[in-house]
């Protein structure tokens, strides 16, 4: 049973009213609670996952981890603090606000930096992002001069900043997979399918994304590249965000 990814569809859904599905004992005495609905984002795409509670009059358990399986199904993994749930329950989910925020604005700050990518290195591809407090980085192909690294790296952090500063009015819209072309600068091959096909428009700069994203990118706050190499063929851009550890 694919569980609704309410995070999908709102910028800012942070709870929730669900129903049990199953609950099942997991590995280290934690238990795996499937829900109909969920506010609690599912680990993927180089960001990490929601912590939070679940928690009804029969119960609660403290989230630890969450994982969307191939068929589309939400496993909340955590240990109860009281009671017991049973499937059919009625039960409010919550995530952690403070650890969602800072895995929102480090995963948004990403695209903010391929916004800035886009119109100062136009042939770099993005193929790989890490978006973890103290380990976020992210890698592109493209041509790559040694000579100019400084400048580059310079330039886009600057270019990202004035966006941050300017802001924008983020939108959702949802299409199938073939038609992302439309507007989006990139359509990566391995797009999952266990969701439903997703773009976050950064104003007119279309991203195809399943993770939880700003409304605003001034919300993301100051942006730091402290790093910017070459390393086994691959263009390694290492930034930071001002307030996050």
């Amino acid at each position: 049973m694919a569980t609704e990814l309410l995070y999908l569809q709102d910028f800012n859904v942070e709870t929730c009213d669900a129903k049990i599905v199953s609950v099942e004992p997991a590995e280290d005495g934690r238990v795996d609670v499937v829900l109909d609905r969920t506010s609690l984002y599912a680990r993927g795409g180089g960001q990490d996952w929601d912590t939070g509670t679940i928690a009804s009059d029969a119960g609660e358990i403290q989230v630890e981890e969450v994982r969307l399986d191939e068929e589309g199904t939400v496993h909340h993994f955590g240990r109860y603090a009281n009671g017991a749930f049973a499937p059919g329950d009625e039960v409010h989910c919550a995530c952690d606000h403070d650890r969602r925020q800072a895995n929102t604005r480090l995963h948004s700050a990403a695209h903010v930096i391929d916004m800035a990518v886009a119109d100062l290195e136009p042939d770099w591809v993005a193929t790989k992002g890490q978006h973890y407090p103290n380990l976020s980085a992210i890698e592109y192909s493209g041509t790559w001069d040694e000579n100019r690294a400084e400048e580059i790296r310079g330039a886009i952090e600057q270019l990202a900043n004035a966006y941050v500063a300017h802001g924008s009015h983020n939108e959702l819209r949802f299409m199938p997979v073939s038609e992302m072309h439309t507007v989006c600068r990139h359509v990566p091959d391995n797009i999952p399918t266990n969701k439903p096909g997703r773009v976050v428009m950064y104003g007119d700069f279309g991203v195809p994304c399943g993770g939880t994203h700003v409304q605003d990118i001034a919300e993301v706050g100051k942006i730091t590249i402290p790093s910017l190499k070459m390393k086994q063929g691959v263009i390694r851009l290492g930034y930071e965000v001002e307030g996050i550890n």
